[in-house]
């Protein structure tokens, strides 16, 4: 059985107010959001599975920490047992779907609020969701809010990509990832729940569950001002403890003079149910294969009808009738392909048949005079051949199409205070 342990908090760090929002629930059966009081506490996986949820909210004095609260909420509610049906998790894909569905519900309810309240217009949230289930850890997300795995003996590796100014530059081999870290437009981020200028664009990814792996979900607080392997070598020697490695991380942090909010959510996954993994796999895989199938069947099935049919059509060919009719089909194609190449056969084959008819006439006539001396003196008439001219077909000129270009617009990315 897939049996885990689990630890999350907040801290203000150098700030007045707290921006950041999360939430954990152990057990999805149940409608309890709280983190477990004993942090060593190792808890077997339920039906439904275990989830954690990171917000970073944005908006400074237009209530960045009402956009993230509502973001949360908005998990809560969607993941609550009366609306949460079974045939969800199912299915990999109905995973995902719903995920990305729970994202998009939290966008238009952060935009909600953003009408309803005017006082809050132009706050927004970041957000990152992990969801252990199957045997498989479900990562949505939105911002620059991260997801990390470490693995012991593997090292450190993200789930989640920034939606941000500069990780668009690092993709394009514009930045480093260090010279990203402190770049004055590092704050930037191109998408987020509450954004008006564009519709949510929620992004998920499927993980394998390994045995001894922390899943690891925080708030740029954390990922922006500490480096990848400095997070690393702290859940390495912290593991044991999942309380104290969410302590040492927020430290790192705020020795590193980070000025922004530090939410932290650690899952450390003590055994992995291998059966529920193999299981999930081989119903997708069976699927696969089922429809695999039925194309091979119906793609044989086309060529044995082919088959069949080309061996009718060979039949016919050879049939009396067919010999018979050759030479008008022939003259028929003729036709069709061209009326000048007709012209030319016809006179060809009338002056041909004109000419063994007059050598026939003549050698009867001949065999006659023999025989009757009085018709010695009749004379044979010459056939005269007819003339034709070739009927030139002028070319069509062809038509030209031309090209169409589009502009694509640019959305408008968010600042984060």
């Amino acid at each position: 059985m897939t049996s885990f342990k689990l630890f999350a908090g907040t801290d203000v760090g150098l700030r007045d107010n707290n921006e950041d929002n999360f939430t954990v629930n152990p057990d999805l059966t149940l409608d309890k959001w709280i983190v477990p009081a004993n942090q060593q506490e190792t808890i077997p996986l339920g039906k439904r599975g275990c989830l954690m949820v990171v917000a970073d909210g944005m908006g400074g004095m237009n209530a960045g920490e009402v956009a993230s609260d509502v973001a949360i909420k908005t998990v809560q509610d969607m993941f609550s047992p009366s609306k949460f049906p079974d045939r969800v998790i199912q299915k990999q894909d109905s995973i995902k779907n719903f995920l990305k569905k729970v994202i998009i519900q939290a966008d238009c309810q952060v935009k909600q609020r953003c009408k309803d309240d005017p006082s809050t217009e132009g706050m927004g949230s970041t957000i990152v969701i992990a969801w252990l289930i199957n045997g498989y850890i479900y990562i949505g997300w939105m911002g620059d809010s991260r997801a990390y795995s470490y693995i012991p003996g593997k090292g450190i590796s993200r789930l989640s990509k920034d939606h941000s100014f500069v990780q668009q530059l690092v993709d394009e081999k514009m930045l480093t990832e260090e010279e990203a870290m402190l770049h004055p437009q590092s704050n930037v981020i191109t998408r987020s729940l509450g954004d008006m200028t564009q519709k949510a664009k929620p992004e998920v990814v499927r993980h394998p569950a390994k045995k001894g792996e922390i899943i690891l979900l925080c708030s740029d607080g954390l990922c922006g001002v500490c480096k990848d392997d400095v997070i690393a070598d702290i859940t390495n020697k912290m593991s044991d403890d999942l309380k104290n490695c969410k302590e040492a991380l927020t430290n790192a942090a705020l020795e590193a003079e980070g000025s922004d909010n530090i939410t932290i959510a650690l899952l450390q996954i003590v055994e992995v149910d291998e059966k529920t993994s193999e299981v999930s796999n081989s119903k997708q895989e069976g699927t696969i294969f089922q429809w695999r199938n039925l194309l091979f069947g119906a793609f044989a099935l086309f060529i044995l009808f082919s088959l069949f049919f080309a061996g009718l059509k060979t039949c016919d060919s050879h049939s009396p009738s067919s010999i018979v009719s050759a030479d008008s089909t022939q003259i028929g194609k003729d036709t069709i392909l061209d009326d000048t190449t007709v012209k030319k056969k016809t006179i060809a084959s009338e002056g041909k048949d004109s000419n063994t008819i007059s050598s026939k006439t003549k050698a009867k006539t001949n065999d006659k005079n023999k025989n009757n001396p009085l018709s010695n003196f009749k004379k044979d008439n010459a056939i005269s051949d007819n003339n034709t001219t070739d009927a030139s077909i002028e070319p069509t000129p062809s038509k030209q199409l031309g090209d169409a270009t589009t502009n694509p617009s640019e959305n408008k990315p968010l600042d984060k205070e």
